[in-house]
């Protein structure tokens, strides 16, 4: 791990550099981390190794309107990546505000090919339930807000994804049939959103709060296979210490009663909640998780963090208890590339098992 974490510090060097010269990426703090003269523009080859997906080869890239001035630039970013275990994953997330500024447009557009692990459901599934599976699925969600005095946003939104499941292991519990979501299955939903938004930064916030309550409904009446509803509760705070030195915080709890796929079970790990879980090793009908992460300068365009996770899922959301919950934990480096303060983030995260997890991406945690 040591090399890993050696190669990882040489290689954001090496990318930060080799842009630092290009109009369309800096990375020396002596430049104003919002420049209006100009639009930004990034592509940059990514290497990224988790226990889910083994080495990983890609490219991320954005487009960021900071012309518009303002702390919220209007962007999108795509990300196209193969992995060693051949998952292809291709995402795409608009983010557009209106001329006039009184419109949110907001979303993604998602396709994966994507073998798999499932560990069953609930909050203590043992390691010997693990099971392989492969997901094809398309995900499209589409969000309108009207921005209300500056900072906060309500709106509707719509979902459709379309799911297939292949190459079911035999003896496991997916091919008996018995859990929700092992055939092919569209699903269609329609919802409301609102939210308190007063980050001095979308990508790497040094200060203020957001607050997103999102509800979204999948009905037969829609044309989705299953009726089932999800609510979703994000909640994070971001306090400047001195000298460029941030504690942030975050609370997330994702809910779903209905005939919910097994798929689109609120879960934990990944590179967002509970670093250094498997993602989605731990999924049931609600989940509640905490975390507080400490950024610090380093030298000029690196930072780094250290962060400590809490959280658990659950059949619903009254049975969450604090005795039962998991924990993880770990530390960071982030490389800026560009005026917009976007950041190519690694992280190693630790369960209470002491298992670790590298995590090379292209945006924060939260």
């Amino acid at each position: 791990m040591k090399k890993v974490i050696i190669l990882t510090i040489a290689l954001l060097f090496c990318i930060s550099k080799l842009f630092a010269s290009k109009e369309f990426i800096v990375c020396t703090d002596s430049i104003p981390s919002k420049d209006t003269s100009k639009n930004y523009f990034i592509a940059l080859p990514i290497i990224l190794y988790g226990e889910e997906t083994n080495w990983g080869f890609g490219v991320t890239s954005g487009y960021y309107f900071t012309k518009e001035g303002g702390s919220k630039a209007s962007n999108i970013q795509g990300t196209l990546i193969y992995t060693l275990k051949n998952q292809v994953s291709l995402t795409v997330l608009p983010k557009f505000y209106t001329e006039d500024r009184d419109f949110y447009y907001s979303g993604h557009i998602k396709a994966n090919y994507y073998p798999d692990k499932f560990f069953g459901i609930g909050r203590n599934t043992p390691d010997s339930l693990e099971e392989d599976y492969t997901s094809k699925d398309v995900s499209l969600l589409f969000q309108r807000q009207r921005v209300l005095f500056d900072v906060m946003m309500i709106g509707i939104q719509g979902q459709w994804s379309y799911y297939q499941v292949s190459e079911l292991q035999k003896g496991g519990a997916l091919i008996n049939d018995s859990i929700t979501g092992t055939k092919s299955f569209l699903t269609s939903g329609l919802g409301f959103l609102i939210s308190w938004d007063n980050r001095d930064n979308f990508f790497y916030p040094t200060d203020g709060e957001f607050y997103k309550l999102s509800l979204l409904v999948n009905s037969k009446i829609f044309g989705s296979k299953y009726k089932f509803t999800r609510l979703t509760l994000d909640l994070r705070n971001y306090y400047p210490i001195n000298n460029k030195h941030i504690i942030s915080l975050q609370v997330f709890s994702d809910i779903t009663w209905g005939d919910t796929p097994f798929q689109l079970l609120p879960s934990i790990g990944g590179n967002e909640i509970l670093r250094g879980y498997y993602k989605g090793r731990f999924r049931d009908n609600a989940m509640f998780s905490a975390q507080v992460e400490y950024r610090f300068p380093i030298y000029r365009w690196l930072k780094g963090s250290a962060f400590y996770s809490i959280g658990d899922v659950a059949d619903e959301i009254v049975d969450i208890a604090p005795k039962e919950f998991k924990y993880s934990y770990g530390l960071g480096l982030r490389a800026r590339v560009n005026p917009a303060n976007v950041h190519l983030r690694f992280d190693v995260g630790f369960t209470q098992d002491r298992k670790p997890a590298l995590y090379f991406t292209a945006s924060e945690a939260f």
